[in-house]
């Protein structure tokens, strides 16, 4: 069996609500690895039951009509709250109809489906209490996610069927969700409008072909952009904009040995340990082990001339991306997004990991953004770890983790204080804090 999976059964007493409802009653769990994440117990009898009595119609109706999102939409972009229609395609909460679900969010990392979960409060008033969270987020196949909940969905509608209904609102949605998987073309129309945060068929036709028109020119690199911009942003003519800024000449090499591994192909290793291990290697190979690295290092291994680096401005519109078009022969125009010299110092780091990402092809469109994609996971720690290495982080502080001193080390090695602190926060030496605005992910999702 699956580590992901939903199981049910089917229960003889239907629960209030229209008959489409009532007859697809059941007792409902979700798995994933060794939790149940509806393990629960209600007010009346306050005994722990492995399975809720809810239905499954309001759960499969929310699974088909959230599946394009599900899939394809990612975390909103670092800093940002979770807005009310994002939750409602991503919180399992919000399949509703009066029924209490767990806290469960799902969203995609570009690779995997990353799958969050909040037991119940202690002292919660509601009905039911659900009594497994998720120390961490979990990750599950792209092909197990949708095999499963595809699975929930037509048990759900042979059920109907076995009852008499044959034409329900899930049956209308699922056969349109199905039609739309069997056609590729129309496979990656969902996918795009779904990275731009829209419901199906919701985005306007002219921002559309302004998408799709981006997607053939920069390929997988628009999925990396796209839903820091969204619908509620001018998204295709924003982008645009950026590949049309100010920009720099650049030919990047790989200084590491000819044959060493893809970074993007790693095994089992989670985005940032590919990182870590890459950036080390580029450190070996440069000779720079420890220590701050010079600009003039990091211009040399974006082939950007110093004097280029060091005279360019940054667009005068604040942008939410970094961008590198390829131009042949491993010449790239990069065009990066901070004007402040430590900023601009990461953003040119990160382009050089997503060089390293793209397996130095030079073919490829290279790109960052504040998302917690896999590839946007794996250029932070990169970036960092080029940076500012941590073990030689810690032999600077000397176990004198206080603001002064966090302040001076991001001098000495050239980054901000944020980027020190993740990176203690990172390797498990300051404790990750939890809390702020409830609509921010730490707040309610450990990461």
């Amino acid at each position: 069996m699956s580590a992901f999976h939903w199981t049910w059964e089917w229960a003889t007493e239907g629960c209030d609500g229209d008959a489409e409802v009532a007859d697809t009653t059941a007792r409902l769990a979700l798995h994933v690895g060794p939790h149940n994440l509806m393990r629960n117990e209600d007010v009346w009898t306050r005994c722990p039951q492995d399975a809720v009595l809810a239905s499954a119609y309001p759960l499969a109706l929310w699974l088909a009509s959230s599946w394009w999102r599900l899939l394809w939409e990612p975390l909103p972009a670092d800093g940002m709250p979770f807005s009310v229609e994002w939750r409602m395609a991503h919180e399992l909460a919000a399949a509703g109809y009066g029924f209490v679900w767990p806290q469960v969010l799902f969203a995609t990392d570009g690779n995997q489906i990353r799958v969050w979960a909040l037991a119940s409060r202690p002292d919660s008033r509601q009905s039911v209490r659900y009594l497994t969270g998720l120390e961490q987020a979990t990750s599950v196949s792209p092909d197990e996610f949708s095999r499963e909940a595809e699975t929930l969905i037509t048990a759900t509608l042979d059920r109907l069927a076995v009852r008499g209904h044959h034409r329900s609102d899930l049956r209308v949605l699922w056969d349109l969700v199905c039609a739309d998987r069997a056609d590729g073309k129309q496979t990656a129309y969902r996918r795009l409008e779904a990275e731009f945060g829209f419901e199906p068929d919701e985005a306007p036709e002219p921002f559309m072909e302004r998408a799709l028109r981006l997607l053939q020119t920069m390929g997988p690199a628009l999925s990396e952009v796209a839903p820091a911009y969204g619908k509620g942003s001018q998204g295709p003519a924003a982008i645009e904009a950026i590949i049309r800024a100010p920009s720099l000449a650049g030919q990047p090499s790989d200084p590491r040995p000819s044959g060493s591994p893809p970074v993007s192909g790693r095994g089992s290793l989670r985005p940032w340990e590919k990182a870590v291990q890459a950036a080390r290697g580029v450190r070996a190979a440069l000779g720079h082990r420890e220590g701050p690295l010079d600009d003039a290092v990091l211009y040399e291994l974006l082939g950007i001339a110093a004097h280029d680096a060091k005279s360019w401005s940054p667009p005068a519109q604040r942008t939410k991306a970094v961008l590198a078009e390829p131009l042949g022969g491993g010449r790239y125009r990069l065009v990066p997004r901070r004007g402040h010299p430590t900023s601009r110092r990461f953003d040119l780091a990160r382009l050089f990991s997503d060089y390293l990402w793209m397996e130095g092809t030079g073919s490829s469109w290279l790109a960052s953004s504040d998302l917690g994609t896999a590839r946007q996971q794996y250029q932070k720690a990169f970036a960092a770890e080029l940076l500012c290495p941590i073990d030689a982080l810690t032999a600077f502080l000397e176990d004198d983790y206080s603001d002064v001193a966090i302040d001076e080390a991001a001098g000495h090695f050239g980054v901000g204080p944020m980027a020190v602190n993740a990176l203690l926060t990172n390797n498990n030496i300051l404790v990750r804090g939890v809390g702020g605005d409830c609509g921010h992910r730490n707040a309610l999702y450990p990461v």
